[in-house]
């Protein structure tokens, strides 16, 4: 059977079947286009039903590929990651205006934060934590494929730095989602739930995170954090309760997630 033929008849989004016969293939979409009349071997379609089965289960196609584009690269994805969203590009934006010298990225995933702000900002110093080491070892894996040079730590958010240790920034994409949240598609039930959840409405890390970051921000430093816009008014009113910090930065339409507090 022919590609194209394939695609066409193929049970899932038609994106998603290219994406899938361009991965099994080892070539790009802008092939398949090319070559609509390329044979798919016997083997090669044994593959692709199998990622096709995958997707049509609700299995996340970043999953099934094991990568997926952040900024402008690709980052090796596992289910012991989060999936690199588009959102998440603002805390980036935010950060580069900001030009830190050194960087502190909390719950790092597979790195994409971390990795992405030392090549955009190749000055900076740069470490990365997260509380599981499955996570990390990926992380170190897309760092070498980028040849980023970051320190990463295992850490439950800041328990294992030592008190010394203070930051021009601070970063986090913690765990923001409430179970109870009833928007919630199906896909996100592949990725690690203790990435995704949280109690207190979802604020749970972010609030531990607001008590434990000034003692690791150097004067006038900032906290970057993504949560749900829904979220932001009670996480300001907290995080200025605590006496440390100020809003500095609520995100308009183009960065909607992105908050930035500043220490005062």
């Amino acid at each position: 059977m022919n590609a194209s033929l394939w695609i066409e008849l193929a049970p899932i989004d038609r994106l998603d079947g290219e994406l899938i016969v361009a991965e099994v293939l080892g070539k790009d979409r802008a092939f398949l286009h090319a070559h609509p009349e390329y044979n798919i071997k016997k083997k090669e379609l044994e593959k692709i039903h199998a990622l096709v089965n995958r997707r049509k289960l609700g299995e996340p196609l970043a999953y099934i590929l094991g990568h997926k584009e952040f900024y402008d690269r690709d980052f090796k994805v596992t289910s012991s990651t989060l999936i690199p969203r588009p959102e998440t590009e603002a805390l980036i934006t935010e950060i580069i205006n900001l030009r830190p010298q050194t960087i502190l990225d909390v719950g790092t995933g597979s790195g994409c934060i971390a990795i992405t702000l030392a090549k955009e900002l190749p000055e900076a110093e740069i470490t990365a934590v997260d509380i599981s080491e499955d996570a990390l070892n990926v992380a170190r894996e897309n760092a070498k494929t980028y040849q980023a040079d970051i320190d990463f730590r295992q850490s439950d958010l800041l328990k294992n730095l030592a008190k010394t240790e203070k930051y021009d920034l601070i970063v986090a994409n913690l765990p923001y989602v409430d179970a109870n949240w009833d928007w919630l598609g199906t896909e996100i039930s592949f990725e690690p739930k203790n990435a995704l959840y949280a109690k207190d409405g979802g604020l749970e890390f972010i609030k531990k995170l607001i008590d434990q970051a000034p003692d690791h921000l150097n004067p006038d430093a900032c906290l970057v954090l993504e949560a749900d816009i829904t979220q932001h008014q009670e996480i300001i009113k907290y995080a200025q309760r605590t006496g440390s910090f100020s809003c500095a930065k609520k995100g308009d339409e183009n960065s909607a997630l992105a908050l930035v507090l500043q220490l005062r």
